[in-house]
């Protein structure tokens, strides 16, 4: 395998975990070394790993078979409970990963609206394909690529790209009334604004109520889609994702992850008139959107019991996210009283501790974290039995009030360890 990983971002230091078994809120790895799980596979696992009712789910779809390439009784369920749950989602239809939805809701925006270009955030990330694998706005060695901080460039994240595809693509800036201004300059053009309402791989960075009501007012005004990358958040913030958490309703959203139930699994979806060219049994002009795997039974089978039991269990909400706002609460008033230069941010269950007392409202404050610190404080996290991505944590139902407590003490202990090192 090309540098030993089957992703980029499983590259880690000092070198990538391998996993051995996975139960509850914990991982081994091949060493028998035990960890607790605040990755969750990305988010993925919001049930904990190896959920009972998820297995026994899969159990049983097994026995009729793995994939058949044709419509299925447990499709049609899991699409129901899927718009039932989500409030800007009246029809569904599913795909395999985030990345495929994001470019399909795409499509779907400039089929709709006639117009050929597509805005997206700095530090939002939307998957690999080329339109939107642009201005993730981490920092880098050398000059500055990224423009003012009030009119972002686009900037290619990959080798490879088709030129004619992210020169294209507008960005804007997070949470900055500057945003809406760009948008209009480009109205006449823009078929969509789509935007992670937490942006996660830019350090879990939450937009403000305030600015996603604007920029739904702006898009509304200018006649553009405005989409939801819920990939992350969907089924997360609550059972109906950001949408619900905010009460800011999009066009169309993108989805994966927790839907899934820890099955490749993506989804997009959005109001009937949003959806209408996907009619393709009966609207002229519909998109091409096919796939091998699309709503694969075993995928659908996983998903429904996720999605069930949080639709059931809407108090699981209360609680992850309590253990959410604990950890911000514990960490930062230890910051302050320490005086350490640190600022636990995020929202709901998901959250992550930046290197800097700043307010972070956008990937561009990050760069005021120190960097060196923050691989410094990953290192001794791993060391000290906590596996987490190098840019946000999660909180599972299967996390205890110990649980969190061990969290809050791996991230004092670390922040101690360095200062006593005069690293920090």
């Amino acid at each position: 395998m090309p540098a030993g990983v089957g992703s980029l971002f499983r590259l880690a230091d000092p070198f990538p975990m391998v996993v051995k078994h996975a139960r509850g809120a914990r991982v081994w790895d091949m060493d028998e070394n035990e960890y607790l799980d605040f990755m969750l596979g990305f988010s993925v696992m919001i049930l904990g790993n190896t959920p009972a009712d998820v297995q026994d789910a899969m159990r049983e779809a097994l026995l009729d078979g793995t994939h058949y390439g044709q419509c299925h009784e447990h499709e049609y369920d899991f699409a129901k409970l899927f718009c039932d749950m989500v409030p800007g989602v009246d029809k569904v239809t599913f795909c395999n990963s985030g990345t495929e939805a994001t470019m399909y809701a795409l499509r779907l925006a400039r089929a709709t609206t006639g117009r050929p270009l597509v805005a997206k955030f700095e530090g939002g990330y939307h998957g690999t394909h080329d339109l939107l694998a642009v201005s993730f706005g981490r920092p880098r060695q050398g000059e500055d690529p990224f423009g003012p901080l009030d009119n972002p460039r686009a900037f290619p994240e990959s080798s490879g790209l088709a030129q004619g595809a992210w020169q294209d693509t507008i960005v804007l800036p997070f949470n900055h009334p500057a945003a809406f201004d760009k948008i209009r300059r480009h109205a006449d053009q823009l078929a969509a604004v789509i935007i992670e309402p937490v942006q996660g791989a830019a350090g879990t960075i939450a937009a403000t109520q305030e600015f996603l009501g604007e920029l739904r007012r702006v898009t509304e005004e200018i006649g553009a889609f405005l989409i939801f990358d819920e990939v992350i958040t969907g089924f997360r913030l609550a059972p109906g994702g950001a949408q619900e958490f905010y009460g800011v309703i999009p066009d169309v959203s993108t989805y994966g992850k927790v839907a899934g139930g820890g099955i490749p699994f993506g989804a997009l979806g959005g109001t009937a008139e949003a959806m209408r060219l996907m009619e393709y049994d009966r609207e002229p002009g519909s998109i091409l959107m096919a796939g091998t795997f699309n709503g694969n039974p075993m995928v659908t089978a996983a998903g429904t019991a996720v999605l069930r039991r949080l639709n059931q269990e809407p108090r699981l909400y209360a609680h992850l996210n309590a253990m959410g706002d604990r950890f911000r609460a514990e960490i930062n008033q230890f910051a302050q009283d320490e005086e350490y230069p640190a600022r636990a941010i995020g929202v709901g269950s998901m959250f992550w501790m930046h290197t800097t007392p700043d307010p972070v409202q956008s990937v561009r404050d990050v760069r005021s974290s120190n960097m060196a610190v923050g691989t410094c404080l990953k290192l001794i996290y791993r060391k000290n039995g906590l596996h987490i991505s190098p840019n946000h944590g999660f909180m599972c139902t299967e996390h205890t009030d110990e649980d969190i407590r061990q969290l809050i003490e791996i991230h004092k202990g670390a922040m101690e360890e360095l200062r006593a090192e005069g690293v920090w």
